[in-house]
């Protein structure tokens, strides 16, 4: 019943238009979090950011230098990089490889899955929803009590807006809620088994392969969940973002998880104990990801190939879950789940193993400026 009539509640707040649902899922989280979480972050994230442009702006000089190129600091975070008399600008990952309109598509995930369904490619079993008519999530919900994804259909990247651990309609609820604040249709997808890997892709030849699994901290037997996500937050911001430039968020989906191995923020889990804290990998630590060096599915690589051919981007990061790499998804029950245009280019230096990281701005870098016309210098 309890569940019931806050479901209610939270309906109200979905209908109202996107202020209403903005303010209806902060209030949603500062109950669930607290408000010392909450403003912690305010407070934290601005400064993280800054830290983001410093280590982009590393990458970009090594890679730079590399290939024989300057660096020049301009306004607004924006890097102005020379090679002979070719000009490019970069701002943070993103670079001056896709056109706009291209990079647009590409937020739409539910276009992609279209797109990929069409070349019978594997993608996660899912339902398209308006925020206001839930009956075909909550349908979905039940055909799928092991939990499902609910995340914004399009406009949004970054894992912005994203809730992994949904098992229960009132969580449904909650979830749809955090991703209505960006857009009034979302994703509903099942949890597909085995492990996020992210490759990227530069005109269809393939850079790098990451294996990344879900943030965690390791319990010291006295302190709280929450004040050992505070301390992993303090340890991100003393590194000025070089182990990672993103904080670990408590949103719906740390809430999530952790109710689902029967935790919560406030428990002190036992000395040595790892503690998964969210079920999203957006937010992982280098002890999180690690390159994979193994070789790929033959199948696996021409799929993806596809994929990406299909979206028109030449630099492309794709997120799918699979079990096995060196196996076709049709094999080991995996799935595309994402294809990201300005794909976020510091986790594959942020790994468990930095000497064995792959530098991809290098080959990036090059590339742009085989791409780009000269221009007055």
């Amino acid at each position: 019943m309890l569940d019931r009539l806050l479901g209610v509640a939270i309906a109200a707040p979905v209908r109202a238009g996107r202020p209403g649902r903005e303010l209806g899922a902060r209030l949603d989280l500062v109950t669930s979090t607290g408000v010392r979480q909450s403003w912690r972050r305010i407070h934290q994230e601005p400064l993280l950011r800054s830290y983001r442009a410093l280590v982009y702006e590393e990458l970009w000089r090594d890679a730079a230098g590399t290939i024989g190129a300057t660096v020049h600091t301009r306004p607004s975070e924006l890097l102005e990089i020379r090679l002979g008399e070719r000009t490019t600008w970069v701002y943070r990952q993103e670079v001056a490889l896709d056109h706009g309109v291209t990079l647009r598509a590409s937020l739409e995930k539910s276009l992609a899955h279209e797109l990929l369904s069409d070349l019978h490619i594997p993608v996660p079993e899912h339902v398209l929803c308006d925020v206001r008519r839930l009956r075909p999530a909550l349908a979905f919900l039940r055909e799928h009590p092991d939990g499902v994804v609910v995340k914004p259909a399009g406009g949004t990247g970054g894992g912005i807006g994203t809730t992994a651990s949904v098992r229960t309609e009132l969580q449904l609820r909650r979830a749809v809620l955090l991703a209505a604040r960006k857009t009034q249709r979302v994703l509903v997808e099942a949890r597909v088994p085995g492990d996020v890997h992210r490759l990227l892709f530069l005109d269809g030849e393939l850079l790098d392969v990451v294996r990344r699994e879900p943030p965690h901290v390791v319990g010291d037997g006295e302190s709280s969940i929450r004040t050992l996500i505070e301390r992993e937050n303090a340890q991100r911001l003393r590194a000025l973002g070089r182990e990672c430039p993103s904080l670990l968020t408590t949103t719906l989906d740390c809430v999530f998880t952790l109710a689902h191995a029967g935790l919560g923020l406030g428990s002190v889990p036992e000395p040595g104990r790892r503690v998964q804290v969210k079920a999203t990998t957006n937010q992982s630590g280098p002890a999180d990801c690690r390159t994979v060096a193994t070789l790929i599915a033959p199948e696996l690589l021409a799929d993806l190939e596809r994929a990406v051919a299909a979206t028109g981007l030449r630099l492309a990061g794709v997120d799918l879950i699979t079990s096995d790499s060196a196996a076709p998804l049709t094999a080991t029950g995996g799935a595309v789940i994402e294809i990201n245009g300005n794909p976020a280019l510091h986790h594959h230096y942020q790994v468990a193993d930095p000497d064995g990281a792959s530098r991809v701005c290098i080959p990036v870098l090059r590339r742009v400026f085989e791409s780009r016309p000269p221009w007055p210098g």
